[in-house]
């Protein structure tokens, strides 16, 4: 016969804490888990002395901080949030990095959000930043020019933010601006000196970068005594495949144009394609020039034909303006900082067709 298993179990092993909270430091140091806790949030009331062994034993212990349970504490949960339209465009990735750039001395974090270009799913991630106590909010926003409403909320709510790359016309927020008007007019007279004198322009939503460079386009035609047909403006978001689309009905038309200006470079390299497919040479035939230099300075032979502004420059200006609206305890002024578009002559236009 088998032995009999005795009915006693063996003792089980302690269970191994895997989270040190401040009552662990406390108690490892003897003092009071109040102490320990002032200590971390600074208090004066602590000497400076006891502040670097809290933080020594702390360290020591493998304590990580509860950010959640600090920030009902001190009101702050040193998180920045950044909210944009569209993830993998070029153009938001090196603004953000200009965000982090200055945001990362400052002690504070980046949560990243993505509207995916819907107005509706950024209204609702600014109301999950405000629900995650963000203290701050910089914001690529698509709502449309007349539809300020959930920056005035923001106002409301006492919630520091920074617009960039857009306004409201009918409010002042603090924002960080491309002169988009300027855009508009410097893409245009460019093909205008290159002797074209049918241009079309590819636009995009009704947001103020789009409206206002379709007015620099307009303002340079007019400049020019050039007339502008209506089915010469078309288009209806910033997408490559809108280039595309839009491009194949101006290319229907009679006359046809012999240049493009598109709104920004996804709608110009969507141009592109559709003038290749339809067998035209760009620029022997076409001219196309976009805005935003998204080949960027990393690309040794960039073709299109462009107009660059500094995207990482406007990304630490706008965390800039947004670190000091947090430290300024009444909200503080609003600010608006504009920078100066400049155009990149490549190989996607040049001189008009001989007739």
């Amino acid at each position: 016969m088998g032995e009999r298993k005795s009915g006693k179990q063996p003792a089980k092993k302690p269970v191994q804490k895997t989270g040190v909270t401040l009552s662990d430091i406390a108690k490892a140091m003897g003092l009071s888990a109040m102490t320990v806790s002032r200590a971390f949030t600074g208090s004066e009331q602590i000497s400076e002395k006891t502040k670097q062994e809290v933080l020594k034993t702390a360290k020591e212990l493998g304590y990580v901080p509860n950010r959640w349970a600090r920030s009902l504490v001190t009101r702050r949960s040193s998180i920045i949030g950044v909210l944009i339209p569209e993830i993998s465009h070029t153009y938001f990735a090196e603004v953000t990095c200009g965000v982090e750039e200055i945001v990362d001395k400052t002690g504070f974090d980046l949560l990243l959000c993505h509207s995916r270009g819907d107005a509706e799913k950024e209204r609702a991630e600014i109301h999950m930043l405000i629900g995650t106590r963000a203290d701050g909010l910089i914001i690529a926003s698509v709502q449309d020019s007349k539809t300020e409403r959930p920056f005035t909320e923001l106002e409301d709510a006492g919630i520091p933010f920074v617009l960039v790359d857009r306004f409201f016309p009918n409010r002042r927020f603090s924002s960080v601006l491309v002169d988009d008007l300027e855009v508009g007019e410097i893409a245009t007279n460019h093909l205008i000196d290159m002797g074209h004198r049918l241009i079309a322009h590819i636009q995009g939503p009704p947001v103020t970068p789009a409206v206002l460079r379709r007015r620099g386009y307009l303002t340079a035609m007019k400049a020019h005594g050039l007339p502008v047909d209506k089915d010469w403006m078309i288009g209806k978001d910033f997408s490559n495949q809108n280039g595309y689309v839009s491009m194949r009905k101006l290319l229907q038309l009679k006359p046809r144009p012999t240049a493009v200006f598109a709104a920004n470079d996804p709608l110009a390299i969507g141009a592109v394609r559709a003038c290749r497919e339809a067998g035209f040479r760009v620029p022997e035939d076409i001219s196309v020039v976009g805005a935003g230099s998204i080949e960027g300075d990393h690309n040794p032979n960039p073709f299109l034909t462009t107009v660059w502004w500094p995207n990482q420059e406007m990304g630490r200006a706008a965390a800039e303006l947004l670190m000091k609206a947090i430290a300024d305890s009444d909200g503080g002024e609003t600010h608006i900082r504009t920078f100066a578009p400049k155009l990149l002559v490549r190989h996607s236009s040049g001189p008009a067709p001989a007739k």
